[in-house]
């Protein structure tokens, strides 16, 4: 009867051992994925990063190209009306002188 108890301890302590060692291997597999996963994380957040900075880029170069069109555009625009007020200025100024010269 003992060797019966002693073979049921020994089948029972080997299944203890062997649930420990699957317990130690579960918890190295699981501290492999989170470092696995935290370096993933990582990457991506850095290639994210990355992908921002040069949308950014590329939106400042396009909103500094639109800014100097538009003062390119003002500034034509103020020598338009610049070069239609000294014309209308001159007609004017004729007008009077003739105006004056007639009387």
């Amino acid at each position: 009867m003992n060797d019966i108890v002693d073979q049921l301890f020994k089948i029972e302590k080997t299944a203890q051992d062997m649930q420990s060692s699957i317990d130690e291997k579960k918890k190295d597999l699981r501290t492999v994925y989170e470092r696995k996963q935290q370096d993933f994380d990582s990457e991506i957040n850095q290639q994210t990063q990355q992908q921002l900075k040069e949308i950014q880029f590329e939106i400042n170069q396009k909103e500094e190209a639109n800014k100097k069109e538009l003062y390119s555009l003002y500034e034509n625009e103020i020598k338009r009306f610049e070069k239609e007020y000294r014309q209308k200025k001159d007609d004017i100024v004729q007008e009077i002188v003739g105006n004056i010269l007639r009387t």
